[in-house]
């Protein structure tokens, strides 16, 4: 199975993000508070959506890997307007089996400032996890951060495994693709979903 990698994101593309569920709520057949149940596994999706571009530029690159999607993993960088552009160095996992929300990280910049909100992955067997910060933190004066997360880490990773901050992407499969739409000028039109695999 190949790892493809879409060309940039057009800047007129509109995306929508949504988490994709493990658990589930328990509701009792006879009244009473709703239960939920937290399942490790939840997971990231996105709805894309590309306005008509030039088929001679990036609009055949895009046909191409994303009819390849179902079968083939896709990365996609994920644009982060408004989210400040920091020199976050080169950080790894600082142990390993991290489990739960928490991060151990090293190899940040001393006293950067990671925000909450922000996109990150875990790279775990040259796979990309994506997870959101929960809450800002600030690295030590040693480049060391316990960086919340969610959702849940779901594969725990050796120490100095990769840990993306500057430039986060989501990877996964493309469930949904709805082709390209032509016009009479060759502009390409494409809406698909990216869901990740694991």
């Amino acid at each position: 199975m190949a790892q493809l990698t879409l060309p940039t994101l057009p800047r007129s593309a509109t995306f929508s993000e949504e988490p994709v569920t493990a658990g589930s709520t328990q509701k009792p057949a006879w009244g009473g508070p709703l239960l939920p149940l937290e399942r490790t596994g939840d997971r990231w999706a996105f709805e894309v959506a590309i306005p008509a571009l030039e088929a001679a530029t990036c609009g055949a690159a895009f046909k191409l890997i994303l009819a390849k999607g179902k079968l083939n993993t896709v990365v996609m960088a994920i644009p982060e307007t408004g989210m400040p552009a920091r020199n976050y160095g080169a950080p790894k996992t600082r142990t390993s089996g991290a489990q739960g929300t928490t991060l151990p990280v090293k190899g940040l910049t001393p006293s950067v400032v990671i925000p909450n909100g922000k996109w990150i992955n875990l790279v775990v067997a040259g796979r990309n996890y994506l997870y959101l910060v929960d809450g800002q933190v600030t690295a030590s004066g040693s480049g060391e951060a316990d960086i919340k997360v969610w959702p849940m880490i779901r594969r725990s990773a050796a120490a100095d495994a990769t840990v993306r901050i500057a430039d986060p992407v989501i990877e996964g499969h493309v469930p949904v693709y709805g082709g390209a739409a032509v016009d009479q000028i060759g502009a390409v039109a494409l809406n698909f979903r990216i869901e990740e695999a694991e």
